[in-house]
């Protein structure tokens, strides 16, 4: 159980990275990939549905160049990974919420590029 903590752990600390770096830049490109990662892993976890279906409309948004929609997405998601990491421990639950925090604040900077 410790080493799958530690994987998402480091998949979530990989995760903000990558939603940082792509704010940076200004650019999407590869995004989906980590998207799609994390689609696989909360689609195992029955009460984290919502944000796996809100991840494949994210997902959607971005490669419809719906950069507006995928705002108001990642805004949403952000808010929705906060209320999940309370159902979390220790530091998976700090780390998610690092998540959520990256999410809600990555909605706002890429809406004053837009």
């Amino acid at each position: 159980m410790e080493t799958k903590e530690k994987n998402y752990s480091e998949q979530i600390d990989a995760t903000v990275e990558t939603i940082s770096t792509h704010v940076e830049k200004k650019s999407a490109t590869g995004l989906t990939t980590t998207i799609n990662k994390w689609i696989d892993v909360l689609e195992d976890h029955k009460d984290l549905k919502t944000i796996a279906s809100d991840l494949k409309k994210l997902q959607k948004a971005i490669e419809d160049k719906n950069f507006e929609k995928a705002v108001t997405l990642m805004a949403t998601l952000g808010e929705e990974t906060t209320k999940a990491a309370e159902m979390a421990d220790g530091n998976e639950a700090t780390k998610i919420k690092s998540l959520g925090k990256a999410l809600t604040t990555s909605s706002k900077a890429i809406a004053k590029f837009m």
